[in-house]
């Protein structure tokens, strides 16, 4: 085995285990895969906040969509969804 690796060892409930590893296969992950990957993510962006994770990359692919609303003020933002609601 490699020096620059750890192994990782937990006990945890069966139940969230079953749980969490139901959740990431429907998504074509695997456990280990998934934790590796969030860990990553919380060392990119010093946030172990999955959901703040979510929203830096949802921001980001806004920033790189060309045809994206952009609004000069909340209120306009607010008169566009109630133009919406009206439609």
């Amino acid at each position: 085995m490699k020096s620059d690796l750890v192994t990782c060892s937990f006990v945890m409930d069966r139940d969230v285990y079953n749980t969490f590893k139901s959740i990431v296969c429907k998504h074509g992950q695997n456990v280990k895969g998934n934790i590796v990957n969030y860990m990553k993510s919380v060392i990119q962006y010093e946030i172990p906040n999955a959901d703040t994770i979510m929203a830096i990359h949802e921001v980001e692919t806004l920033k790189k969509d060309a045809n994206k609303k952009v609004y000069s003020s909340f209120n306009e933002l607010l008169e566009d969804m109630e133009t919406d609601d009206d439609e």
